[in-house]
Order: structure tokens, then sequence, then C-alpha cells
């Protein structure tokens, strides 16, 4: 199965490999990633797409996706949408980060537990969150305003 994370148009797209070497495949699912509402003036660009697999503390394989919104900023932040995969696309649920512009996101600790994302505008800085309910929802447990734009991370285990 293939997961395209579109920059432009926020949306997430599944399809089945087409086959080598010019094959294609229609799409299965094709899910806009934008919060149910916003402010007037909004500009979003998906930004991040990671992929978790299903373990003994987390049931279901799940994907998480970043929201940018580079326009009129929700005070509530950027959000994380958190989506089902199967058999279809199904959105689960829209996390708000407080984080501005999410650029990076990571999963890491054993079975994945945590997330950590940042933003690179104004001062939310970067957030630690526990995937919670299954990983069906996220719950803030570490936020630092001191590290500004970071983009990448990297977990040691």
């Amino acid at each position: 199965m293939l997961y395209a994370l579109h920059e432009l148009s926020s949306t997430l797209t599944q399809q089945i490999i087409p086959s080598p070497p010019n094959g294609t495949t229609p799409l299965i699912a094709n899910m806009s990633i934008l919060p149910p509402t916003f402010p007037s003036g909004s500009d979003f660009h998906a930004g991040e797409i990671l992929i978790a697999e299903a373990s003994p503390s987390f049931p279901q394989p799940l994907i998480y996706v970043s929201n940018r919104n580079t326009g009129n900023v929700d005070p509530r932040g950027d959000t994380i949408a958190i989506f089902a995969v199967e058999p279809k696309l199904r959105l689960l649920t829209q996390f708000y980060t407080g984080l501005d512009q999410i650029r990076g996101m990571q999963l890491g600790g054993p079975e994945k537990e945590f997330l950590i994302a940042a933003g690179v505008a104004g001062d939310a800085g970067t957030i630690v969150m526990k995937r919670v309910e299954g990983g069906t929802n996220l719950e803030i447990i570490a936020q630092n305003t001191e590290i500004a734009q970071r983009s990448s991370f990297v977990w040691l285990n």
C-alpha cells in the first residue's frame, strides 16, 4: 500500500503500489487533512507523515500527518490528523498542538509510544506527546519553548 501526503492540497491519498515499470492504480482514498474549523485567512500546507505499525500496546496501524498553517494562525495551533489505515483511510481525530508551522515530527520510545513535534514560527517550540487511547489520540507530556525552529529528531532507544 502506498500513502502519499500532498503538501499544497493538504490531502492524504492511499493506493496499491503500481506494478513496474510504469503501472498505474486508482486511488483507494483521497482524504483532506485540514481541521474542521479554522480562522478566515488560514493557508494550510501538509507537513509530515508518520506511519505507526500495530504493536501489543497499539493494536491498529495508524498514520499521523501534520498541518502547517502559514496564514492567519489558530490560537489552538496546528493540528496533527490521525488516520486509521485498514482497510481504507479513515480520519479518527485532529489533535491541536499549540505549535505554529509544524516542520518536523518523529515517533520514538518502546513501541513508538511517543511523538515529538516542533514548530518553526512563534514561540510554541517543541512538544513531546504520548500516544493514548490505543494511539488514536495524543496527550502533551512535555514542552520546551526555548527550542526554536527544529525540523528533525532522532530517538535513541
